[in-house]
């Protein structure tokens, strides 16, 4: 019997592993130069939300540094608690990817009165952000990833 458990135990930590380990080259995929446009949740993130709703439509802006930075965002209903949980699983997954050369920042600087949570990532220079935002105008809370591109 305990040969089974730890059986099991050892499957749900591979099939989680594998997730993460998925997260993180779509992660890595957004920096470079190749034509990534959708990063997709995994099972632990996303566990309530249809195939459809766990993919974020990824697009590209230009940075005031000069650079660009891929954004990817995900809607959710007003102050939700699925997108509370979503933004803190993304930000374990994003501690986990760039670890363990990263340093983690919060910033709560915000020109509008809506909620805001921001946690950004540094790696070598290289940014990335998972940031959480409530739109009261729209009754919506947005949970976005932001990466750098190299």
């Amino acid at each position: 019997m305990d040969v089974r458990i730890l059986s099991s135990a050892f499957v749900l930590f591979g099939a989680v592993a594998c997730a993460a380990d998925t997260f993180c080259a779509d992660v890595e995929a957004l920096t470079g130069s190749g034509a990534m446009q959708a990063l997709v949740l995994h099972d632990g993130l996303s566990a309530a939300m249809t195939v459809s709703e766990r993919a974020a439509v990824c697009q590209t802006s230009l940075a005031l540094s000069g650079g660009s930075h891929v954004h990817c965002n995900w809607s959710f209903g007003y102050r939700s608690d699925q997108a509370e949980q979503v933004f803190q699983g993304l930000i374990n997954a994003m501690a986990t990817c760039l670890a363990p050369d990263t340093t983690m920042t919060t910033d709560s600087s915000v020109n509008h009165p809506d909620a805001y949570d921001l946690r950004m990532f540094d790696r070598g220079g290289q940014k990335f952000a998972v940031s959480l935002k409530d739109k009261g105008a729209l009754q919506q809370t947005l949970v976005f990833v932001r990466a750098q591109k190299r």
